[in-house]
């Protein structure tokens, strides 16, 4: 039985997280279903095509078979593929945030993803994901909201943000300057 390269792929994020996945361990499980999905989106490569929403959020069958067939390499994380320089820059701002969030974080930010996904804004995805998780504080969701946005928030997306911003700023100070001079 061989491993899938998608797989040795995961692992290979996995290491760069510096997460052990421990299959017999339910909460480790949830882990590695959502840092899955999280990564997938980040990347924007499918590695897992099957996932579908259950009671934690999004779920794959596939990374599960995975999980219980290469316990060792996921607990280990041996066996992974090496990731070329621009796979790591792919997560490399998001690796800080993704180490941080524990369980009940990463399955809302992997629901609002799901949800997103099916074609809500993120105001619906956070109604219909407080809907469906009732027991869920909105307060969480939001800042679920706002750590997605971290997440994807790129270097490259910055730089054009604050471009914009700062010619934007010199549009107004070049009005500012005209409506003073008539004044003089």
């Amino acid at each position: 039985m061989n491993m899938k390269n998608e797989t040795k792929k995961f692992i290979a994020y996995l290491n760069l997280l510096d997460v052990k996945i421990d299959s017999d361990k339910f909460e480790y499980r949830i882990k590695a279903q959502k840092l899955a999905y999280i990564i997938q989106k980040l990347i924007g490569k499918t590695l897992y095509a099957d996932f579908n929403f259950y009671i934690r959020g999004p779920y794959s069958r596939e990374l599960a078979k995975e999980y219980f067939d290469y316990k060792d390499d996921f607990a280990n994380v041996r066996n992974a593929t090496q990731l070329s320089k621009e796979e790591t820059d792919e997560l490399k701002q998001a690796i800080p945030i993704l180490r941080e969030l524990n369980q009940r974080e990463l399955e809302i930010i992997a629901s609002l993803l799901w949800l997103k996904d099916k074609g809500l804004d993120e105001n619906q995805a956070e109604n219909k994901l407080h809907e469906l998780k009732p027991h869920l504080k909105l307060e969480d969701i939001w800042t679920g909201s706002n750590t997605i946005k971290k997440l994807f928030l790129t270097e490259k997306l910055r730089v054009a943000i604050m471009n914009s911003l700062e010619k934007e700023t010199e549009e107004w100070d070049s009005i500012s300057n005209e409506g003073l001079r008539k004044f003089e």
